[in-house]
């Protein structure tokens, strides 16, 4: 790569931003077409049901206390990244990129809500329910992509969105982890794991049409110069390493269950791990989404050496004589 095609101003390859966008959505359908139309996600997720409703009436969730902190995680999270979004619009006087941020927050929870309504989760009369009543209490309700999961990632994208390029690897991973450990107390507490998947779909769709505006209204800040920029290594290498870790982790818990032939019979002999399975399933994805943001949004980001005019043209292949410049001067 020469050096002047490292010299540019930030989210100038709009069209990375439409490839972004076009995988964002066609992952969240295919996560809705497998899950909630396919019988093999529909098995998968009652298995996990099964799991976590005995948990919750016979194991360790009776316990009120820790249900009710569960509870409250998503709120959490969203109030952390809260705070930390105003620090950094207060001290930063970032007001354009936090209204844009605002209404990133807004249209992912405002989206969630209408397809809740559209992707309806309806099991399959062939796969069996060990309490009937299972069925109007998680099955029949909308709740697909989840509205606590997607409050707490959006929160964490906004936050995002109005830090600096230097900033962003840190931020990103703290919130993400904020917002990825929610999703689990959610899928403890009651929702399916492909409701959270979802949800992190729906806030990253939402976070890259609003970065690219970011970006391209607050080039200033969202360039970094050649001198000083720093690898996003730290904070987006661990984001991917953990989103492989949980994936793999998952699934050794769906092989330690018994694998497909327990998932089955999850029923008549729920498992623990399955349980297990349930609760690592979301967290996976939320870190490899946490990690592909840090990492795209450090490429899109403005580069320029110390000195250098933020709009300077690029150099002519054939520059004018010292010695004749006065003759070009306006």
């Amino acid at each position: 790569m020469s050096e002047h095609s490292r010299l540019r101003l930030p989210a100038r390859r709009t069209w990375l931003w439409v490839v972004g966008l076009l995988l964002c959505a066609f992952a969240l359908v295919a996560v809705h077409e497998f899950f909630i139309r396919s019988a093999t996600g529909q098995w998968l997720e009652q298995a996990t049901l099964e799991s976590r409703y005995w948990n919750i009436t016979q194991g360790p969730l009776q316990n009120e206390t820790l249900r009710q902190l569960l509870l409250k995680a998503p709120a959490a999270a969203a109030a952390v990244s809260g705070l930390i979004f105003l620090a950094i619009t207060l001290l930063r006087r970032r007001f354009l990129a936090a209204g844009i941020a605002i209404v990133v927050f807004l249209g992912a929870n405002i989206t969630t809500q209408v397809l809740k309504n559209v992707w309806i989760h309806r099991l399959d009369h062939e796969i069996p329910l060990s309490v009937a009543d299972m069925r109007s209490w998680w099955w029949t309700d909308p709740t697909f992509p989840s509205g606590h999961a997607t409050m707490a990632a959006a929160a964490a994208v906004a936050v995002f969105l109005v830090s600096a390029p230097h900033q962003r690897p840190f931020i990103g991973l703290f919130t993400g982890l904020l917002a990825v450990f929610s999703g689990a107390a959610i899928f403890m507490t009651g929702h399916f794991a492909s409701d959270i998947i979802a949800a992190y779909l729906v806030a990253a769709l939402w976070g890259i049409a609003g970065g690219w505006l970011v970006m391209r209204t607050g080039e200033r800040w969202n360039t970094v110069t050649v001198e000083d920029d720093t690898a996003v290594g730290a904070g987006a290498g661990l984001a991917w390493f953990l989103g492989v870790v949980f994936c793999a982790a998952t699934g050794l818990a769906l092989l330690f269950a018994g694998g497909w032939e327990a998932v089955r019979t999850a029923a008549e002999n729920p498992s623990g791990w399955h349980w297990v399975a349930g609760t690592l399933l979301p967290v996976g994805p939320g870190f490899l989404l946490c990690a592909a943001g840090i990492t795209f949004f450090d490429a899109e980001a403005g580069r320029r050496h110390h000195g250098q005019p933020l709009h300077a043209a690029p150099p002519t292949p054939h520059p004018v004589p010292p010695q004749f410049t006065h003759l070009y001067e306006v």
